[in-house]
């Protein structure tokens, strides 16, 4: 019986990688394409808030990022929106160029984030290891 339980936790371990990986390398490349489709358009934002967020690190236990609000205009329209976790050398009040998805434009980024290649990467990786772990357990 536990030798079954232990089999069925190993395909689910399996499965679930592989999902996850599958749905986390398609919307690294959905994002890539709509860069290159042209769907992010450059716009003028403001800085409105500054968060710290203390985050674990392996190196130093943890490390502080800071949670980047912005303010912006689309077609006459205010939006407020994340930039998620950056480094400290925004502040306040600050005025910097920002993408945002014509098709979503809460959906914003700061021009050369790698954050697609990441998805990607990390898409690859999932689906790898989900694959690797169920060819290395004899489940039948």
């Amino acid at each position: 019986m536990n030798r079954m339980l232990g089999r069925i936790g190993g395909i689910l371990f399996s499965i679930i990688f592989v999902a996850a990986g599958i749905f986390t390398l398609v919307m690294g490349v959905r994002r890539m394409m709509d860069l290159n489709a042209g769907k992010y358009i450059e716009t003028q934002a403001t800085i409105t808030r500054i968060d710290s967020v203390e985050t674990a690190d392996s190196d130093t236990g943890t490390r502080t990022e800071y949670d980047i609000t912005v303010e912006y205009n689309v077609n006459g329209r205010k939006y407020v929106s994340h930039l998620g976790e950056q480094p400290k050398n925004f502040y306040e009040g600050m005025t910097l160029a920002v993408l945002y998805n014509a098709d979503r434009p809460t959906d914003v980024i700061l021009p050369g984030q790698t954050a697609s290649f990441i998805m990607i990467g990390m898409g690859i990786v999932g689906i790898v290891a989900g694959v690797a772990a169920f060819i290395k357990r004899p489940y039948f």
